[in-house]
């Protein structure tokens, strides 16, 4: 599948970009909680955004393969994600990587629905089923964080340093 519109290539590119940083943030969160069910959550975050890396990088491929006029990696936007998820990665205070994690997912939702309302299902079925099952997910996983983050139990599951 090649992509020769402008506006969703320079989408692809963001949300790739985002989650390049979010592996390594929830992969952060994964080694810093000793819950072993926490653990297995947070790793999740980070293994579906490498698989969606994976699925990207492909179509990403083909659609900047012999393209008439290159559009960078650095021409994608920053956004508010990148910043979220870089106060994560720059942060060593777990429950601060956890709230910057919350506010990256949801301006990277944002992103998602963006370039979802570009993509018309007929003609790219496949990258719009890709991105719709990540934002589900992420939407998913958003409110199981929420409710961790409202537990007054949740500095219980981090190591103290």
């Amino acid at each position: 599948m090649k992509i020769i519109n402008e506006e969703i290539l320079k989408g692809l590119l963001n949300i790739f970009k985002i989650n390049s940083q979010r592996i390594e943030v929830y992969g952060k969160l994964s080694e810093t909680i000793y819950t072993p069910e926490l653990q297995q959550h947070f790793k999740t975050q980070a293994d579906e955004s490498t698989l969606l890396l994976n699925e990207l990088n492909s179509i990403l491929y083909q659609s900047f393969e012999n393209s008439e006029s290159p559009i960078l990696y650095e021409d994608s936007t920053i956004d508010q994600s990148v910043f979220y998820f870089g106060m994560a990665r720059a942060s060593n205070n777990p429950r601060t990587v956890m709230v910057s994690c919350q506010f990256g997912d949801e301006f990277l939702m944002k992103a998602y629905q963006k370039i979802l309302e570009f993509l018309e299902v007929k003609y790219m079925p496949s990258l719009n089923d890709i991105l719709t099952k990540h934002l589900k997910s992420i939407k998913h996983q958003k409110v199981n964080i929420e409710n961790l983050l409202l537990s007054n139990l949740t500095m219980k599951y981090f190591k103290i340093q």
